[in-house]
Parts: structure tokens; C-alpha cells; sequence
């Protein structure tokens, strides 16, 4: 049996990502290649290959889909 292919996990992981990051009552936590953890705002969204962060402020932070290794969510 074959796995699949990199590019196929990834738009996989994009997809399942883009569910949850529509969903403002969940918390989410992901991981970076760099093994930094943050911690998105409830005002989040993907735009492209970015999820595109913005805090009750008004200053956002764009993380590269690429570059994220694992996603954490958490329910209030």
C-alpha cells in the first residue's frame, strides 16, 4: 500500500485546519517547525497558505500553514 504523498497530507492538513480556525468558540494551540507554540486569537482566518491572526487590538501576525507541525484545540 502506498502512502501518500506530502503535498496530499499537507492540503489534507490545511483543510482540517481551516475548519477549526472557522469556529471562534475553540481555542487553538499550533506548533512550528521551529517548536515555538502559539496561541491564536479568537479573530482568525486563512487566507492562502497563511492563517492570519488578529488581536482584540487590532495588530496582526500571519504564520505560514507550511511551517506549522502540529494543531492543539482546546473547548471553552
Amino acid at each position: 500500500m502506498r502512502k501518500p504523498s506530502i503535498a496530499a497530507s499537507r492540503n489534507k492538513f490545511k483543510k482540517v485546519l481551516s475548519q477549526y480556525v472557522k469556529h471562534q468558540g475553540l481555542d487553538l494551540e499550533v506548533t512550528m517547525k521551529s517548536g515555538e507554540k502559539v496561541m491564536l486569537s479568537k479573530m482568525r482566518k486563512i487566507e492562502g497558505d497563511q492563517v492570519i491572526s488578529t488581536t482584540a487590538r487590532g495588530i496582526q501576525s500571519a504564520l505560514a500553514i507550511r511551517d506549522i507541525t502540529h494543531l492543539e484545540v482546546f473547548v471553552n
